[in-house]
């Protein structure tokens, strides 16, 4: 599969959207991450935004909001907001948007004055020493997407479920499955919906599915990709035959991990032991023989 094209943001639209998230709540750095930082947005894209600011009592944590486009001034915009502490405590997940953010980011705006902004890419610098990206490995979360896709293929299957909430079941099915695949094997996920860009990753790695026959209907049920957190989608195909095209695949690729990931995580499991016990083997000091004469 070829890579999907896409743009940069525009440069005016951005600021107008900084401008903006600084306006309304004056935080210490703001990190574009997604596929605005990929130049692969598109004209449905938002704007992907890791705000570092410390949260107000009544949301602790981290939490996310969704802002409108104003009068096309600007971009809708997606934000994560939190802390610094919390985004550094994530810093190293496989599936913690933060993680995520942090490795392909990059810093938009700083406050005036702040001296140690928190560094984003594979390589990083904290108190003065470059750092190297380093996945921490979830099993629990590869088994907990996986059974989250299974929960979106039950509800897609509904028959009372309409056809364009059977694409947006189908396609997070498809999404969870896909990336439960890739944490099993100790792999960081992209923040992306993009199935085939997820797919390619799943087959990189190794793993082949026998499903789809046609993957350009992938591309239409991305279009569904998110749309679970916001309104009902308004496609311009057919959500009835985008859900005919796709449903078997689906059906495919949710198996294909029910029948993998488990085994996958004993393979990793097992691979990550056996480099900390060399790890170990070559830290130890060289032993030294001694006798008497």
């Amino acid at each position: 599969m070829e890579a999907h094209g896409g743009d940069a943001p525009n440069p005016a639209r951005l600021q107008a959207a900084i401008d903006r998230v600084v306006s309304r709540l004056d935080p210490d750095q703001i990190i574009l991450f997604g596929s605005g930082v990929r130049k692969e947005m598109t004209g449905d894209s938002d704007l992907d935004l890791l705000v570092i600011t410390e949260p107000p009592p009544d949301k602790p944590g981290a939490h996310r909001e969704h802002w409108e486009a104003r009068d096309g001034e600007t971009y809708d915009i997606d934000l994560i907001l939190m802390s610094r502490a919390t985004a550094e405590a994530g810093r190293h997940s496989t599936t913690r948007i933060q993680g995520i953010a942090l490795e392909e980011g990059r810093t938009v705006y700083t406050r005036n004055g702040l001296l140690d902004p928190i560094g984003t890419g594979p390589t990083y610098v904290w108190n003065g020493c470059d750092m190297v990206k380093k996945t921490r490995f979830e099993p629990e979360e590869a088994t907990r997407l996986l059974g989250h896709a299974e929960e979106h293929w039950r509800f897609a299957q509904d028959p009372e479920t309409t056809p364009s909430m059977r694409c947006i079941q189908l396609q997070a099915s498809m999404e969870h499955a896909l990336k439960a695949l890739i944490i099993a094997q100790g792999e960081r996920v992209r923040h992306k919906h993009t199935l085939n860009d997820l797919w390619d990753d799943v087959e990189q790695r190794g793993e082949r599915i026998n499903a789809v026959q046609d993957r350009k209907v992938l591309d239409v049920l991305t279009a569904y990709g998110g749309r679970l957190q916001y309104d009902e989608p308004r496609p311009e195909e057919d959500p009835t035959k985008t859900w005919e095209a796709a449903r078997t695949g689906g059906g495919d690729v949710l198996n294909h991990a029910k029948s993998r990931v488990a085994q996958l995580i004993v393979e990793t499991t097992e691979r990550l032991q056996a480099q900390d016990a060399a790890g170990r083997r070559r830290n130890q000091p060289a032993k030294t023989s001694s006798g008497s004469s």
